[in-house]
């Protein structure tokens, strides 16, 4: 299978940007516990995670642990494909960094507005 430049370069952006801007969704009021991320997929058909954090201390050390390791797992999940070649293994690498970089303003900002009200 081949591919251009252009079409792994939209998958990086749509991956980060689907996980940046759906991805922190404060969905944790109205979700249980054990399920602190839900996966889907949005308009375009891109992959997307809902991470929950509602019910974590963001103020505390674990608590940002804990959300970041939920970041984690959503971005491998959201970026792992099926082909195991090596190009796609690269692929899935690079979007995977991506994706938590582009988080990063996110979380930041959920643990601003932790500050604030918490």
């Amino acid at each position: 299978m081949f591919t251009s430049a252009k079409n792994i370069s939209r998958n990086l952006v749509g991956a980060a940007g689907t996980l940046f801007f759906a991805g922190l969704c404060i969905a944790g009021a109205t979700t249980p516990a054990n399920a602190q991320i839900a996966y889907g997929k949005n308009d375009a058909g891109h992959k997307v995670a809902y991470v929950a954090y509602a019910d974590l201390d963001l103020g505390s050390p674990a608590g940002r642990g804990r959300l970041e390791s939920r970041l984690r797992t959503a971005a491998k999940q959201v970026c792992h494909g099926s082909d195991a070649s090596r190009m796609a293994i690269a692929e899935e690498y690079a979007c995977y960094q991506e994706t938590l970089k582009a988080t990063r303003n996110a979380t930041m900002a959920a643990i601003a507005a932790e500050k604030v009200t918490g």
